[in-house]
């Protein structure tokens, strides 16, 4: 699976974030095959993970005897083992539910059960349309999640705790596969853009595309506690002001940064990258606005401690190209079609369904 972790880079800006990606083992998700829809709410999330089985051999509980209707989409039911096994999708393996609030629970179970019912609405209707999968796509998959348990006994008591045979099993990837199909050929096949399309609404919303004024700085921080003391801070402010010394001095402004910034761009030299206005500390802003290309400031105090700042160059507002935006506008704006089809679709699928809850 992978994780995104996101970290704050508190001083140099209120808004921006250092993303890193821990890349672990890869796990085929609803992000590969649909790359349009929400993280969390992707439409068959829930039945993708209910094929990782290797995740159900290690609950400390099983759903196997919750045979209960709980509700039923055009007369074919969804049993209670079902729900409890899409709930479980949504809490973290390590949580259980103990951990979880009963109006928590109530909210999951919900978003569980309106995500059992849209799937179970699309599977029906990719079948009414006459689309299939063959065994050998059913058998692949099959083989794929039978083959990562170490044993078949692993296996089989994974399919036990949730309730399942292995020809239900079989079912249940059949129903996804159909599933992901229809909304390919429905959804996603449909709302591709051309270069065209793109193009002609890049030409009607010039405006949205333009690039603001930027600058591009070096800085050396000094970092200083919230709880420091009047000498702490004052043997803080003395070491920035030698720095400042050795800069004015001649010394290499990034090699200073590099071995005496208290900062995460220190390793970069300093070199805080292309930034407009908003995206750093007024205080720097301020000071960045009075230098010429290549000057340095004096010593710029803020809450985080005493900056030195170097403006390495200046980028002027420009309107950006086509060719500069495509890629992304491509992905927005297919973004917002799949979107709104998905959503079109379900809505009217739910409005012809017989669809009732016990």
């Amino acid at each position: 699976m992978k994780w995104l972790k996101l970290s704050i880079n508190s001083y140099r800006s209120f808004s921006s974030y250092n993303t890193k990606v821990a890349e672990g083992t890869e796990v085929e998700t609803i992000e590969t095959i649909y790359p349009y829809s929400p993280i969390y709410m992707k439409l068959f999330a829930l039945f993708t993970f209910l094929t990782c089985l290797t995740f159900f051999l290690y609950l400390p509980y099983s759903f196997a005897g919750e045979e209960k209707i709980v509700v039923s989409v055009n007369g074919e039911n969804i049993l209670g083992a079902e729900v409890q096994m899409a709930v479980n999708r949504l809490i973290p393996a390590s949580v259980y539910h103990g951990r979880v609030s009963d109006e928590k629970m109530e909210q999951l179970r919900k978003t569980a059960l309106d995500s059992l019912v849209e799937w179970q609405l699309l599977y029906q209707e990719g079948k009414r349309l006459g689309i299939n999968v063959k065994k050998t796509e059913v058998k692949e998959v099959f083989n794929r999640n039978k083959g990562a348990f170490k044993k078949k006994k692993d296996f089989d008591n994974a399919l036990e705790k949730i309730g399942l045979t292995e020809d239900s099993y079989r079912k249940l990837i059949e129903k996804e596969l159909i599933s992901r199909k229809f909304v390919k050929q429905e959804v996603e096949d449909k709302i591709r853009l051309s270069e065209a399309d793109l193009e002609d609404y890049y030409n009607k919303n010039k405006g949205k595309f333009a690039s603001p004024d930027k600058i591009r700085l070096r800085e050396i921080l000094t970092a200083v506690s919230p709880a420091a003391t009047a000498q702490e801070k004052e043997e803080r402010r003395k070491k920035a002001e030698d720095l400042l010394k050795r800069i004015k001095a001649g010394e290499d402004f990034g090699d200073l940064a590099y071995n005496y910034s208290e900062d995460d761009f220190r390793v970069k030299g300093g070199d805080l990258g292309m930034s407009h206005k908003g995206r750093l500390l007024p205080e720097l802003e301020e000071a960045a606005s009075k230098l010429n290309t290549g000057e340095t400031s004096g010593l710029i105090e803020t809450i985080y401690g005493y900056h030195i700042i170097k403006l390495e160059g200046r980028e002027e507002a420009r309107q950006l190209d086509f060719s500069e935006v495509k890629d992304s506008l491509k992905k927005e704006l297919e973004a917002k079609r799949y979107k709104e089809a998905k959503e079109a679709i379900i809505k009217s699928l739910k409005e012809k369904a017989d669809i009732k809850i016990y």
